[in-house]
């Protein structure tokens, strides 16, 4: 994961002099105007609870549409793992007057192909220098599906393709009117992996992603 940082950071080293050299004083208004880029970073799976390595590598690539000063449409294709982990006791008491329900347990371990879309909104902090806060919707298609563990009262044939409401905050820096550099935090939530019956409210279990990335993006437009 490292090594893998470090490669990208020298890819774009020339790349960003040279746009911090033609970078002017002015303040950037990107509206109007289509950034394409490329971002990774670390990926950490917070659905898993029985103690399994959470941390992996993911990657993807960016588009924006700045649709005003402040407020930009995303899209980005990402990659990254996916999984969820649980156990529940037996909580059964014996007696004649028995509330209790069986023990549930099961592994999920995946990897995805995601699209989120989000609608971002980028507060300046110092000239062109932003926060962001951003929220949005993202489709996911598993390219690697592995149920263990799981109890014989559970199924395991849920959808390989599924929803996931996305929320993020991040800060954006333009070099130029035509380059920016980013990092920026985002939380996946969605695809159900589990549903742990109980006496009122089913107990469902959900993928879930903590995803962190860096990233450079860049309008070509002449």
């Amino acid at each position: 994961m490292k090594n893998a940082i470090i490669c990208f950071v020298f890819i774009f080293i020339p790349f960003l002099i040279n746009a911090q050299e033609t970078t002017k004083t002015a303040i950037v208004s990107p509206k109007g105007n289509w950034y394409f880029g490329a971002e990774m970073g670390l990926n950490t799976i917070t659905s898993f609870k029985l103690g399994e390595s959470n941390k992996s590598f993911q990657g993807g690539v960016l588009a924006e549409y700045y649709t005003g000063r402040h407020w930009s449409l995303t899209g980005q294709i990402k990659y990254f793992e996916t999984g969820v982990s649980f156990f529940k006791p037996n909580t059964h008491s014996g007696s004649w007057f028995d509330l209790g329900s069986d023990a549930y347990s099961g592994v999920f371990k995946g990897a995805v192909i995601s699209i989120p879309v989000a609608i971002k909104w980028e507060f300046r902090i110092f000239k062109n220098f932003r926060g962001s806060l951003k929220m949005g919707y993202a489709h996911s298609f598993e390219t690697k599906s592995s149920y263990t563990n799981y109890s014989e009262n559970l199924k395991t044939d849920y959808p390989k393709n599924y929803g996931s409401s996305i929320s993020g905050l991040g800060f954006n820096y333009f070099l130029n009117n035509k380059t920016a550099i980013y990092v920026d935090f985002e939380t996946y939530f969605g695809g159900r992996k589990a549903k742990i019956p109980a006496l009122i409210f089913d107990n469902d279990q959900h993928v879930m992603n903590n995803l962190i990335n860096i990233g450079v993006k860049h309008n070509f437009k002449k």
